[in-house]
């Protein structure tokens, strides 16, 4: 089922794009663990497709993540607004629950499988090698004892380099409050990822990328490597 709507979605995008005289950049990759933010989601390896459209200082990018034995899903719809060196992202994020009906388009109480985050980062910016993030849930971020949004905040530093014809990225990630990441102020993603791009023409590449993440809060750590096929359109 989730199958077939990420191939429907992916579709309706991309004829939507190209009506729109816009080809996309297109990406599928295949990771041997979905990690986000220092913690591992799923339990198996994950194929994750993205298609992205680009219009003056606008894009619009689909992603999408589903590990080999169902035990998780994911789709997230994503605009961004680019201002200079800073990117202001709007990021849907739809979780179905393995074991539970879920609809895409269904937003009631207890059926909501959506939430929102809002983020400003400099990271497609040229002039400065350091790079940070900040992002906070603005819905579907709820405490269950209260009732109230955490509004769950991250925030990440990343220090891109090169060497030996290899890129280089450490980073780390930390929560400043209770919420979805942790029960305080913590350090939760710390790591670093080594990438190498191999090209088979203008418009294709294959990316290759070895990642170990460790996470201080849950004292949990972990080797990934990705791999896939990216199609870029050249403009």
């Amino acid at each position: 089922m989730i199958r077939s709507f990420i191939t429907t979605l992916f579709i309706a995008i991309s004829f939507w794009g190209v009506a729109q005289g816009n080809y996309p950049e297109a990406e599928v990759m295949f990771q041997s663990r979905h990690i986000w933010r220092g913690t591992k989601l799923g339990t198996a390896p994950a194929i994750e497709p993205s298609v992205t459209f680009s219009k003056g200082h606008f894009s619009l990018n689909a992603w999408a993540s589903i590990t080999t034995n169902n035990s998780y899903s994911e789709i997230d719809l994503i605009p961004a607004w680019q201002f200079g060196e800073l990117s202001v992202t709007v990021l849907d994020y739809y979780n179905p629950v393995v074991g539970e009906e879920n609809q895409f388009f269904n937003f009631q109480e207890g059926h909501n499988r959506h939430s929102l985050e809002l983020t400003i980062d400099n990271y497609s910016g040229e002039k400065h090698r350091l790079k940070w993030l900040v992002g906070a849930f603005l819905l579907g971020d709820k405490n269950e004892e209260t009732g109230n949004p955490f509004y769950s905040t991250y925030l990440e530093l990343k220090y891109p380099f090169s060497f030996l014809k290899i890129d280089a990225e450490p980073f780390v990630g930390l929560t400043p409050f209770k919420g979805f990441y942790a029960e305080k102020l913590a350090v939760i993603n710390s790591g670093i990822a080594l990438s190498k791009e191999i090209k088979l023409s203008s418009n294709l590449s294959i990316p290759i990328i070895l990642t170990y993440t460790y996470n201080p809060y849950e004292d949990k750590q972990l080797v990934t490597l990705g791999t896939g096929i990216v199609f870029s359109s050249g403009e």
